[in-house]
């Protein structure tokens, strides 16, 4: 879950940079008016961001940060979901002091609507970087030695 909620804002970083690139060079902007921007080197810094946001209108509906967005959104959601799910299940194992027939079978639901999410992945390939600082993330939270495996 913190590998889809980290892409997703680094997705959300990426589009709200080229709207504001956009909107900062468009003809009609304060910024086009700024004293700086009429003198020399202000006009070469102009025709610079001119240029940078010439890049970013092609870029833009290329990857389609905000279609991602979405996806993120709802694959995020999902495991949210599922991460409640389990929670409930965990908190029924602890009241009754067993993981019974019940259990095993909301378990299995649970794994299910797993495969279900894992089949949405947005990706065509996971991010190692942020992946291995996601995992060192939830190792420090979530100690192995912090979990309880009941006996059969």
């Amino acid at each position: 879950m913190k590998y889809y909620a980290c892409r997703l804002q680094a997705v959300e970083r990426f589009n709200l940079s080229m709207d504001l690139i956009l909107a900062a060079t468009a003809p009609s902007s304060a910024v086009a008016g700024l004293w700086f921007l009429q003198t020399e080197y202000g006009k070469l810094v102009w025709q610079y961001m001119g240029g940078v946001a010439a890049f970013a209108s092609i870029l833009k509906p290329i990857l389609n940060p905000t279609k991602r967005i979405k996806e993120y959104e709802n694959i995020l959601t999902g495991y949210r979901t599922l991460e409640y799910d389990l929670m409930e299940i965990k908190s029924s194992i602890e009241q009754k002091q067993r993981y019974d027939q019940t259990h095993q079978a909301e378990l299995k639901k649970a794994i299910q609507r797993e495969k279900v999410l894992v089949a949405k992945n947005p990706e065509t390939r996971e991010c190692k970087r942020v992946k291995r600082r996601c995992e060192k993330e939830v190792l420090r939270e979530l100690p192995p030695e912090s979990f309880f495996v009941p006996a059969e």
